[in-house]
């Protein structure tokens, strides 16, 4: 539970800090999409880490499976939207999408972890 509040916390900030990176620098609108676009699903993304964190302390495997794609995708698909947008580089070919996949596959696995558990899930 621990490990997924303190990823959430840094994830959250770095999020901030890129917005405002975002807002101060002299970056081309297109860049400034792209930096955006990486804030917005961080941020997102971090938020679910917090409900990771909280959901996991009924050790169910799929809830950590889903903490581990949510930040597989933070690292793939913001980190490679944050490097075109700051420097114009890539990680390697189809990180992004695979970033996003990583996103759509932690989602299942939360829809995996709740079927799993039925409505006892929270109590």
């Amino acid at each position: 539970m621990r490990i997924w509040l303190v990823l959430a916390g840094i994830m959250g900030a770095q999020a901030v800090v890129t917005g405002a990176m975002s807002a101060h620098m002299d970056l081309s609108p297109s860049a400034k999409i792209l930096i955006d676009k990486a804030q917005t699903y961080e941020m997102w993304h971090a938020l679910a880490l917090i409900c990771v964190a909280i959901l996991s302390k009924d050790k169910i495997w799929p809830i950590t499976l889903a903490g581990s794609f949510f930040l597989l995708g933070i690292i793939f698909f913001c980190g490679t939207l944050y490097m075109r947008g700051f420097w114009d580089i890539t990680f390697f070919p189809m990180s992004a999408p695979l970033g996003g996949t990583c996103f759509i596959i932690g989602w299942l696995c939360l829809v995996w972890a709740g079927l799993k558990r039925g409505p006892h899930l929270m109590s």
